[in-house]
């Protein structure tokens, strides 16, 4: 991989920082999540003028044509001091629900706390920066108070893919999987996409739960409101166990079920999700409430009883602290965080510049390697 960093410095654990500073939005009447706070707004004002500026650079025709952002290399105002490998955590947030998924004995309740785990995770996702791609080669550790270790590792360039392993100690479950970021600018929005599976593996029976990740769409990129919100069905599949569940986020039909998840007012929220959970094609259970707030489970659909696994307002939020002797390619070792963190753009820049030279002159060499073998 390239070189990260000449010094064995490791970046100020930020994670915790910038997760415990979200504020829950508690009314999800609004279309998506809205980016209104004092720090949003100055985030925002200082990046819109550095996508000013590379829209001089690259063209306006792009404003019309729209741009693969995976593709282009970014100023450092737009980004956090954190690779995507560690921004990677920010949806195993509510791990806890994870946690009470591996010790449930029953295969509909362990169903319940995933989706829960999952749906939380998405609300952790609202953050105005962007993490630094990660390098060819480049890997992340991270130890949970609970023992669970995180292991990732960006396995591709392009397409950028990253992967990942959340193990535990004991040997009760194993999460892992990888995602595929595609990202597109066009006019005053981003349209993107984590997609790639996810797979949590229990020994208690040896089944296991997959998924994929919906779309999300950032607006008001140039101007106006920002706002991000996530629409399409998450599919859940546990085919040991005969149990599937599609869960919609922000459809544009309402079904029956979605229709009685309404607010004290009476008046329908928005970024509203619904599903249901069946098993060998029977409904046993539905769930709805809010990717920005709540979910419920209805046991046999309308009219059972209620089961409330999450709620942003209460639930604890989980960081993993990095391993104190990482890997010489963890990403914490990259210079140009750490100039970023320490405040100087200009070096954090520079350092930006040189380490992508770097890769695109690793991946040339490859692909000539690769057409002198005649593969």
């Amino acid at each position: 991989m390239a070189t990260l960093s000449g010094e064995a410095r490791i970046t100020p654990d930020i994670d915790a920082q910038r997760l415990g500073s979200l504020a829950v939005l508690e009314d999800s009447s609004t279309d998506g999540y809205i980016f209104n706070s004092q720090a949003d707004l100055e985030e925002i004002k200082m990046q819109r003028q550095a996508i000013w500026d590379l829209l001089k650079y690259l063209g306006t025709h792009v404003l019309r044509e729209g741009i693969n952002l995976t593709k282009i290399s970014l100023p450092v105002k737009v980004f956090e001091p954190r690779s995507f490998l560690q921004r990677l955590t920010d949806n195993w947030a509510y791990i806890d629900l994870l946690e009470k998924a591996v010790n449930a004995a029953d295969p509909v309740v362990r169903m319940q706390y995933v989706v829960a785990f999952v749906i939380g995770g998405l609300r952790r996702q609202t953050s105005t920066l962007k993490p630094f791609n990660p390098i060819l080669g480049e890997t992340y550790q991270g130890v949970y108070s609970s023992g669970w270790r995180v292991f990732a590792e960006q396995i591709s360039h392009h397409p950028p893919i990253s992967s990942w392993q959340l193990l535990d100690p004991q040997g009760k479950f194993q999460f892992s999987g990888y995602g595929n970021w595609k990202a597109s600018a066009r006019g005053n929005s981003i349209k993107g996409q984590q997609s790639g599976l996810n797979r949590v593996s229990f020994c208690q029976d040896g089944a296991s739960i997959e998924w994929e990740l919906p779309c999300l769409l950032l607006r008001g990129i140039l101007w106006g409101e920002r706002s991000l919100k996530y629409s399409g069905t998450i599919m859940f599949r546990d085919e040991m166990n005969a149990l599937q569940c599609d869960v919609t986020i922000d459809g544009s039909k309402q079904s029956f079920v979605s229709s009685l998840w309404r607010g004290k007012s009476g008046a329908k929220k928005l970024d509203q999700l619904h599903g249901t959970l069946r098993k060998g094609g029977e409904v046993v259970s539905t769930v709805h409430g809010s990717w920005l707030t709540a979910v419920e489970w209805e046991k046999g659909g309308p009219g059972g009883s209620s089961l409330r696994v999450w709620d942003a307002a209460e639930a604890p939020v989980h960081v993993p602290k990095p391993v104190v002797d990482p890997l010489p390619s963890d990403s914490r070792f990259r210079q140009d965080l750490h100039a970023l963190q320490e405040g100087d753009q200009d070096n954090a820049q520079e350092w930006k510049s040189r380490l992508e030279h770097v890769q695109r002159t690793d991946a040339a060499l490859r692909a000539a390697g690769l057409q002198a073998a005649g593969l």
